[in-house]
């Protein structure tokens, strides 16, 4: 079984956090986002377990994937240092659109993940895109 997290429980993080409850190959394991009063009633839901430092839940939980629905401008924005993150700590990855404002951020996402020999995927609105080992 997948044990999965899910990091920015906003609109389009909560909508991961739906489908991966409903998916029996897969165990949801921890939420986590830096606005508590966003996070912690998701949490609560789910009956996970809530963070609002990455850093704390990366090193308390055993996790093999994550979905990047972080906030930020245009969306884009936010999702370079949880992912990066993630990557560094051989999580695979699922990052909404886009995957970074910046292309020296994405490729650099994309060469971190093929270094660790982790998945990598961006959602499109037609597929999946995937990247790394």
């Amino acid at each position: 079984m997948l044990k999965v997290a899910v990091i920015g429980l906003g609109h389009i993080g909560q909508t991961h956090t739906r489908y991966y409850s409903q998916n029996k190959d897969v165990e949801l394991v921890a939420l986590c986002d830096i606005l508590p009063e966003r996070v912690d009633p998701v949490a609560r839901q789910y009956g996970v377990k809530a963070y609002h430092d990455l850093d704390e839940m990366l090193a308390n939980e055993a996790i093999d994937a994550v979905s990047v629905a972080t906030a930020g401008h245009e969306n884009g924005g936010h999702h370079y240092d949880p992912t990066m993150k993630c990557l560094a700590a051989r999580k695979h990855v699922l990052v909404e659109k886009p995957i970074s404002n910046t292309i020296e951020h994405a490729r650099e996402m994309v060469r971190c993940a093929k270094e660790q020999g982790v998945l990598f995927w961006r959602q499109s609105k037609s597929s999946l895109h995937t990247s790394g080992g």
